[in-house]
């Protein structure tokens, strides 16, 4: 369906009392806003993903009375240009009465076999009393998440890197106020001193790893080492800013502290970890995944 800038399409949806309905819209060069409407034609709510003019919305609608209820499809605002969408209704089908059911429904937006989703678990009193996937864990393979999927937790995995740094100085072994280089002396001398408490508070002025990567022409999904971030470490030449003087988030800070913990502990980071962390925690299902080649099944994962 074309729609050009300042139109409105609207469509009515015949529901019967306590229905809940499931839609996917496909944008196509123009940002689209859905809004619902009740069967008095009160507004309901508005739709709009963050994902611009290109990709899916997926929005919802509950019936509380048996009758035709509205949804109005309109650019998102005068600035939009003509585009194209296709709106189809999914899934219609009784609203969510226990509390199993309703966060089915919550979820009903990702649970579909051509989009990635997640994995859940209602936790009460210390008890997991609800557990469930959604969605494909692997859109390439067709592979559902269920409550076992295994994670990439991406930057959640940092403040398990600083709990680290602080059991090492807990144990005497370092202080948040070392200069890096007393520890990773490959890291050039800015004339600048960079304190460890710099690089975990993402106060060091240190160009971010990512960034530089990507300048360098590395994709995001090559393997890439520890190694390679050090190597690129060591051949910098200048900081975005004084140490202390401004907070820019910043992955290579990150990538150094465990590489402190390496280098003082004596063990690698993952192993550190694990019997300092994950182990007296009762995290059987946890690590630091720091072989690519390594199979991690059954297993949650963290990575810097």
């Amino acid at each position: 369906m074309k729609i050009a800038p300042q139109e409105r399409h609207q469509y009515i949806v015949n529901l019967d009392k306590n229905q809940f309905a499931f839609f996917k819209l496909m944008q196509e060069g123009v940002d689209i806003k859905i809004t619902t409407y009740n069967a008095q034609g009160k507004k309901i709510e508005e739709f709009d993903s963050p994902n611009g003019r290109n990709g899916a919305e997926l929005f919802s609608l509950k019936s509380d009375e048996k009758g035709n209820y509205m949804v109005e499809v309109a650019p998102l605002d005068e600035n939009e240009p003509s585009g194209a969408y296709n709106i189809t209704l999914k899934l219609v089908k009784p609203k969510a009465v226990s509390l199993n059911d309703q966060v089915d429904e919550l979820f009903a937006p990702w649970d579909n076999e051509d989009t990635p989703g997640a994995s859940v678990a209602v936790v009460k009193d210390g008890a997991i009393i609800y557990k469930k996937g959604y969605g494909r864990a692997n859109l390439e393979y067709d592979i559902p998440n269920s409550p076992s999927t295994v994670f990439h937790i991406a930057s959640v995995s940092k403040q398990f890197t600083a709990f680290s740094i602080l059991l090492l100085e807990k144990q005497g072994k370092l202080s948040l106020d070392d200069d890096i280089r007393k520890h990773i002396p490959e890291v050039p001398d800015f004339g600048k001193t960079i304190t460890l408490r710099h690089l975990a508070s993402h106060t060091s002025g240190m160009r971010d790893q990512w960034n530089l990567l990507a300048m360098a022409g590395w994709r995001l999904d090559d393997v890439i080492t520890k190694e390679h971030v050090l190597k690129l470490v060591s051949k910098q030449k200048e900081l975005n800013f004084n140490p202390g003087d401004e907070f820019v988030y910043c992955n290579t800070g990150f990538t150094l502290l465990a590489e402190v913990v390496a280098r003082v502990s004596g063990q690698s980071f993952a192993a550190f970890t694990q019997a300092n962390i994950f182990e007296p925690l009762k995290m059987a299902n946890t690590l630091f995944y720091d072989d690519h080649e390594k199979n991690c099944k059954e297993q949650s994962l963290f990575l810097l």
